[in-house]
């Protein structure tokens, strides 16, 4: 069993519950950004290296962001933070869609279409799964754990 002595202890109860019996599988197909986009006010893990190569954003980490930062609270929202699970607004859903669209450089618009099949590729990894709710997702304790980690250390 992994160490979770760093996670809320209601957080790491709930990660280990499981609602559909599905194993966490291998990594997901990466979802990028294009070397040409600018980044600004991001964690040191998604921004610039000292060798100018970048760390691609993938598309479960853009929307964490949005998330803590509170950034597009009309068209995502935490539903219980603690266990990790969000809802995306089905008025505000293509606009956010299309930030991601913006973010990763694609030429061609972002559909939320698009964007829900790269969240159904998060459910085979088990980084991200569908909840038996409209537009409502979760995500894993691993990627709630690393959020957690990782936030310490940039705000400290």
């Amino acid at each position: 069993m992994q160490d979770c002595s760093y996670i809320p202890q209601a957080l790491f109860q709930t990660c280990h519950e499981s609602t559909d019996g599905e194993e966490p599988g291998g990594r997901s197909p990466p979802f990028e950004v294009s070397d040409g986009e600018e980044e600004h006010d991001r964690p040191p893990d998604t921004s610039s290296t000292l060798s100018g190569n970048r760390r691609k954003v993938r598309l479960y980490q853009f929307l964490l962001d949005l998330l803590q930062d509170g950034d597009m609270r009309d068209c995502i929202w935490w539903v219980d933070r603690e266990r990790g699970i969000f809802q995306f607004s089905s008025k505000h859903k293509e606009t956010l869609a299309g930030r991601w669209g913006q973010q990763k450089g694609n030429r061609k618009r972002m559909t939320y279409q698009k964007m829900a099949r790269a969240l159904r590729n998060y459910g085979k990894t088990g980084e991200v799964k569908k909840v038996k709710k409209k537009l409502t997702y979760q995500f894993s304790c691993d990627v709630m754990r690393r959020a957690i980690v990782e936030r310490r250390r940039f705000h400290h």
